[in-house]
Protein backbone atom coordinates (compact mmCIF):
# COMPACT_ATOMS: atom_id res chain seq x y z
CA UNK A 1 0.00 0.00 0.00
CA UNK A 2 1.36 3.16 -1.24
CA UNK A 3 1.94 5.92 1.91
CA UNK A 4 3.54 9.59 1.74
CA UNK A 5 6.68 7.66 2.65
CA UNK A 6 6.58 4.91 -0.12
CA UNK A 7 5.11 6.55 -2.87
CA UNK A 8 3.53 3.41 -5.57
CA UNK A 9 6.04 4.50 -7.94
CA UNK A 10 9.09 3.67 -5.97
CA UNK A 11 6.89 0.97 -4.47
CA UNK A 12 6.54 -0.46 -8.36
CA UNK A 13 10.22 0.41 -9.07
CA UNK A 14 11.22 -1.93 -6.08
CA UNK A 15 9.32 -5.16 -7.76
CA UNK A 16 11.67 -7.01 -9.73
CA UNK A 17 9.63 -8.52 -12.83
CA UNK A 18 12.89 -10.62 -14.26
CA UNK A 19 10.93 -13.90 -12.71
CA UNK A 20 7.47 -13.65 -14.59
CA UNK A 21 5.83 -15.00 -15.91
CA UNK A 22 5.46 -17.59 -12.67
CA UNK A 23 4.74 -20.35 -14.61
CA UNK A 24 5.84 -21.53 -17.75
CA UNK A 25 3.64 -23.24 -20.20
CA UNK A 26 4.89 -25.62 -23.24
CA UNK A 27 3.47 -25.20 -26.59
CA UNK A 28 1.27 -27.70 -27.74
CA UNK A 29 3.30 -27.82 -31.19
CA UNK A 30 6.48 -27.09 -32.06
CA UNK A 31 7.34 -27.32 -35.47
CA UNK A 32 9.69 -29.30 -37.41
CA UNK A 33 12.97 -27.96 -37.83
CA UNK A 34 14.15 -28.72 -41.27
CA UNK A 35 17.59 -28.04 -43.12
CA UNK A 36 16.36 -27.89 -46.77
CA UNK A 37 13.07 -26.51 -47.95
CA UNK A 38 10.01 -28.72 -48.46
CA UNK A 39 7.66 -29.09 -51.28
CA UNK A 40 4.34 -30.20 -50.52
CA UNK A 41 1.82 -31.83 -53.09
CA UNK A 42 -1.22 -34.28 -54.13
CA UNK A 43 0.15 -37.67 -54.13
CA UNK A 44 -0.10 -39.43 -57.48
CA UNK A 45 -3.09 -41.25 -58.22
CA UNK A 46 -1.70 -44.53 -59.23
CA UNK A 47 2.06 -44.77 -56.59
CA UNK A 48 4.89 -46.53 -58.65
CA UNK A 49 8.61 -46.30 -58.87
CA UNK A 50 7.90 -46.16 -62.73
CA UNK A 51 5.29 -43.08 -62.23
CA UNK A 52 5.51 -39.55 -61.72
CA UNK A 53 5.62 -38.05 -57.95
CA UNK A 54 2.36 -36.39 -58.88
CA UNK A 55 -0.53 -36.28 -60.90
CA UNK A 56 -1.91 -32.74 -60.50
CA UNK A 57 -1.15 -30.38 -63.09
CA UNK A 58 -0.18 -27.45 -60.32
CA UNK A 59 1.58 -29.37 -58.19
CA UNK A 60 3.61 -31.04 -61.00
CA UNK A 61 4.43 -27.68 -63.01
CA UNK A 62 5.78 -26.50 -59.85
CA UNK A 63 7.70 -29.67 -59.27
CA UNK A 64 9.02 -29.50 -63.04
CA UNK A 65 9.98 -25.42 -62.70
CA UNK A 66 12.14 -26.25 -59.29
CA UNK A 67 13.75 -29.26 -61.16
CA UNK A 68 14.75 -27.02 -64.05
CA UNK A 69 16.03 -24.54 -61.46
CA UNK A 70 18.66 -26.96 -60.21
CA UNK A 71 16.50 -26.16 -56.62
CA UNK A 72 17.53 -28.80 -54.12
CA UNK A 73 14.38 -29.64 -51.62
CA UNK A 74 12.33 -32.32 -50.19
CA UNK A 75 9.04 -33.59 -51.05
CA UNK A 76 6.39 -34.08 -49.13
CA UNK A 77 2.87 -35.88 -49.51
CA UNK A 78 -0.11 -34.18 -48.24
CA UNK A 79 -4.21 -34.41 -49.15
CA UNK A 80 -4.61 -31.04 -47.19
CA UNK A 81 -4.40 -28.00 -49.13
CA UNK A 82 -5.78 -25.79 -46.29
CA UNK A 83 -1.91 -26.24 -44.80
CA UNK A 84 -0.84 -24.08 -47.53
CA UNK A 85 -1.07 -19.83 -47.21
CA UNK A 86 -3.87 -19.55 -50.14
CA UNK A 87 -5.71 -23.35 -49.59
CA UNK A 88 -3.97 -24.86 -52.30
CA UNK A 89 -1.14 -27.13 -53.44
CA UNK A 90 1.23 -27.12 -53.83
CA UNK A 91 3.34 -24.93 -51.50
CA UNK A 92 7.01 -24.84 -50.30
CA UNK A 93 8.09 -24.78 -46.74
CA UNK A 94 11.18 -22.74 -46.10
CA UNK A 95 13.98 -23.28 -43.38
CA UNK A 96 13.12 -19.78 -42.07
CA UNK A 97 9.57 -21.31 -41.78
CA UNK A 98 8.17 -18.89 -44.59
CA UNK A 99 5.43 -21.04 -46.72
CA UNK A 100 5.20 -19.74 -49.92
CA UNK A 101 1.84 -20.82 -52.09
CA UNK A 102 2.36 -21.76 -55.36
CA UNK A 103 1.26 -18.44 -56.80
CA UNK A 104 4.56 -16.56 -55.51
CA UNK A 105 7.37 -19.83 -55.76
CA UNK A 106 7.99 -18.76 -59.44
CA UNK A 107 8.97 -15.20 -58.05
CA UNK A 108 11.04 -16.97 -55.43
CA UNK A 109 12.76 -19.05 -57.47
CA UNK A 110 13.71 -15.38 -59.49
CA UNK A 111 15.07 -14.20 -56.72
CA UNK A 112 17.56 -16.27 -56.25
CA UNK A 113 18.36 -16.02 -59.83
CA UNK A 114 18.42 -19.82 -60.51
CA UNK A 115 15.59 -19.36 -63.34
CA UNK A 116 16.59 -17.28 -66.00
CA UNK A 117 14.02 -17.78 -68.52
CA UNK A 118 10.80 -17.79 -66.90
CA UNK A 119 7.33 -17.32 -68.09
CA UNK A 120 7.70 -13.11 -67.89
CA UNK A 121 11.59 -14.22 -69.09
CA UNK A 122 10.86 -15.47 -72.52
CA UNK A 123 9.38 -12.54 -74.27
CA UNK A 124 5.34 -11.18 -74.96
CA UNK A 125 5.88 -14.55 -77.66
CA UNK A 126 6.41 -17.24 -75.21
CA UNK A 127 3.80 -15.02 -72.43
CA UNK A 128 0.96 -15.82 -75.22
CA UNK A 129 1.10 -19.17 -76.06
CA UNK A 130 1.44 -19.44 -72.00
CA UNK A 131 -1.40 -18.16 -71.12
CA UNK A 132 -3.12 -20.17 -74.38
CA UNK A 133 -1.99 -23.21 -72.55
CA UNK A 134 -3.61 -22.11 -69.07
CA UNK A 135 -6.80 -21.22 -71.10
CA UNK A 136 -7.13 -24.25 -72.95
CA UNK A 137 -5.77 -26.70 -71.73
CA UNK A 138 -5.94 -26.88 -67.92
CA UNK A 139 -9.51 -26.32 -67.91
CA UNK A 140 -10.01 -29.39 -70.26
CA UNK A 141 -7.63 -31.57 -67.06
CA UNK A 142 -10.03 -30.20 -64.94
CA UNK A 143 -13.55 -30.72 -66.72
CA UNK A 144 -11.93 -34.35 -66.86
CA UNK A 145 -11.08 -34.98 -63.13
CA UNK A 146 -14.41 -32.84 -61.63
CA UNK A 147 -17.26 -32.65 -64.06
CA UNK A 148 -16.94 -35.72 -66.21
CA UNK A 149 -18.78 -38.81 -64.49
CA UNK A 150 -16.34 -41.44 -65.15
CA UNK A 151 -13.35 -39.06 -64.52
CA UNK A 152 -14.57 -37.89 -61.26
CA UNK A 153 -15.49 -41.25 -59.80
CA UNK A 154 -11.30 -42.38 -61.36
CA UNK A 155 -9.64 -39.37 -60.29
CA UNK A 156 -11.55 -36.89 -58.50
CA UNK A 157 -12.31 -38.88 -56.13
CA UNK A 158 -9.28 -41.44 -55.82
CA UNK A 159 -7.29 -39.05 -56.05
CA UNK A 160 -8.51 -35.78 -53.80
CA UNK A 161 -11.20 -37.35 -52.01
CA UNK A 162 -10.84 -40.73 -51.01
CA UNK A 163 -9.64 -40.15 -47.54
CA UNK A 164 -12.77 -38.16 -46.90
CA UNK A 165 -15.91 -39.32 -45.66
CA UNK A 166 -18.89 -39.99 -48.16
CA UNK A 167 -20.94 -36.99 -47.08
CA UNK A 168 -17.31 -34.92 -47.16
CA UNK A 169 -16.33 -36.50 -50.42
CA UNK A 170 -20.10 -35.58 -52.19
CA UNK A 171 -19.91 -31.40 -50.87
CA UNK A 172 -16.48 -31.29 -51.73
CA UNK A 173 -16.47 -32.75 -55.02
CA UNK A 174 -19.70 -31.13 -55.90
CA UNK A 175 -17.83 -27.79 -54.81
CA UNK A 176 -15.05 -28.09 -57.00
CA UNK A 177 -17.19 -29.34 -59.68
CA UNK A 178 -19.30 -26.27 -59.06
CA UNK A 179 -16.06 -23.83 -59.48
CA UNK A 180 -14.53 -25.62 -62.50
CA UNK A 181 -18.29 -25.37 -64.21
CA UNK A 182 -18.32 -21.70 -63.68
CA UNK A 183 -14.70 -20.81 -65.20
CA UNK A 184 -15.89 -22.98 -67.88
CA UNK A 185 -18.77 -20.62 -68.56
CA UNK A 186 -17.17 -18.07 -67.93
CA UNK A 187 -14.78 -18.30 -70.79
CA UNK A 188 -12.37 -16.68 -72.88
CA UNK A 189 -15.05 -14.52 -75.38
CA UNK A 190 -13.48 -15.91 -78.39
CA UNK A 191 -14.25 -19.38 -78.08
CA UNK A 192 -17.29 -18.82 -76.20
CA UNK A 193 -19.05 -19.91 -72.79
CA UNK A 194 -20.14 -23.31 -72.87
CA UNK A 195 -19.99 -26.29 -69.93
CA UNK A 196 -19.83 -28.85 -72.57
CA UNK A 197 -17.22 -32.10 -72.68
CA UNK A 198 -16.57 -31.75 -77.07
CA UNK A 199 -16.15 -28.17 -76.67
CA UNK A 200 -13.51 -28.17 -73.94
CA UNK A 201 -11.34 -31.15 -75.86
CA UNK A 202 -12.22 -29.26 -79.20
CA UNK A 203 -10.51 -25.76 -77.16
CA UNK A 204 -7.51 -28.21 -76.27
CA UNK A 205 -6.81 -29.79 -79.29
CA UNK A 206 -6.81 -26.07 -80.61
CA UNK A 207 -4.37 -25.41 -78.14
CA UNK A 208 -1.85 -28.23 -79.05
CA UNK A 209 -1.83 -27.36 -82.61
CA UNK A 210 -0.80 -23.76 -81.83
CA UNK A 211 2.12 -25.48 -79.37
CA UNK A 212 3.21 -28.25 -82.10
CA UNK A 213 3.87 -25.01 -84.53
CA UNK A 214 5.79 -23.53 -81.90
CA UNK A 215 7.74 -26.45 -80.88
CA UNK A 216 8.67 -27.08 -84.58
CA UNK A 217 12.10 -29.68 -83.98
CA UNK A 218 13.07 -27.44 -81.15
CA UNK A 219 13.61 -29.63 -78.01
CA UNK A 220 11.70 -27.07 -75.54
CA UNK A 221 9.29 -24.72 -76.48
CA UNK A 222 11.68 -22.16 -74.86
CA UNK A 223 13.88 -20.75 -77.34
CA UNK A 224 16.91 -21.66 -74.83
CA UNK A 225 18.83 -24.90 -74.23
CA UNK A 226 16.85 -24.92 -70.88
CA UNK A 227 13.21 -25.57 -70.57
CA UNK A 228 11.14 -22.75 -69.51
CA UNK A 229 7.69 -21.75 -67.30
CA UNK A 230 5.47 -23.20 -70.58
CA UNK A 231 7.60 -25.88 -70.90
CA UNK A 232 6.37 -27.09 -67.55
CA UNK A 233 2.89 -26.05 -68.07
CA UNK A 234 2.72 -28.08 -71.40
CA UNK A 235 4.69 -30.98 -70.04
CA UNK A 236 2.00 -31.02 -66.31
CA UNK A 237 -1.11 -30.69 -68.68
CA UNK A 238 0.35 -33.78 -71.70
CA UNK A 239 1.22 -35.94 -68.52
CA UNK A 240 -2.40 -35.79 -67.11
CA UNK A 241 -4.08 -36.53 -70.50
CA UNK A 242 -1.53 -39.65 -71.12
CA UNK A 243 -1.89 -41.08 -67.62
CA UNK A 244 -5.48 -40.90 -67.57
CA UNK A 245 -7.43 -43.85 -66.66
CA UNK A 246 -10.59 -42.42 -68.59
CA UNK A 247 -10.62 -42.28 -72.35
CA UNK A 248 -10.98 -38.40 -73.87
CA UNK A 249 -11.00 -36.83 -77.30
CA UNK A 250 -7.64 -35.07 -75.99
CA UNK A 251 -5.93 -38.70 -74.74
CA UNK A 252 -7.38 -40.68 -77.85
CA UNK A 253 -5.43 -37.74 -80.57
CA UNK A 254 -2.03 -38.02 -78.55
CA UNK A 255 -2.27 -41.91 -78.18
CA UNK A 256 -2.90 -42.65 -81.83
CA UNK A 257 -0.63 -44.48 -83.79
CA UNK A 258 -0.37 -42.06 -86.75
CA UNK A 259 -0.77 -39.28 -84.22
CA UNK A 260 0.30 -35.90 -85.62
CA UNK A 261 0.94 -34.60 -82.03
CA UNK A 262 3.54 -37.11 -81.31
CA UNK A 263 6.23 -34.67 -81.14
CA UNK A 264 4.64 -33.20 -78.10
CA UNK A 265 4.02 -36.78 -76.84
CA UNK A 266 8.14 -37.20 -77.59
CA UNK A 267 8.61 -33.62 -75.57
CA UNK A 268 6.68 -34.67 -72.24
CA UNK A 269 9.19 -37.95 -72.70
CA UNK A 270 12.20 -35.72 -72.82
CA UNK A 271 11.08 -33.74 -70.16
CA UNK A 272 10.17 -36.81 -67.79
CA UNK A 273 13.50 -39.02 -68.66
CA UNK A 274 15.88 -35.58 -67.77
CA UNK A 275 14.42 -34.70 -64.74
CA UNK A 276 12.19 -37.60 -63.62
CA UNK A 277 14.66 -40.59 -63.96
CA UNK A 278 12.51 -43.63 -63.19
Amino acid sequence: MATPEAPLREILKSISFTRFPLYHIEPFFVPETIERPQLFVYRPLNQTPQGLPTSDVECLRVLALLKFSNYEFDLKYTHEPNMSPNEQLPFLLLPSGLAIDNQHIEEHLAQRQEEKEGKEGGGNNELAYYELARHNLVPAVEYLVWVDRVGFEAMGVQGYLKHYSAVARCWLGWSRAAGVAEKLQTGLPEYGAALDGEVVCENALRALDSLLVLLGDRKFFSAGDKPSSLDALVFACLNAFLESPVKSPVRTALTRVDSKYKPLVDFALRISEAYFPR
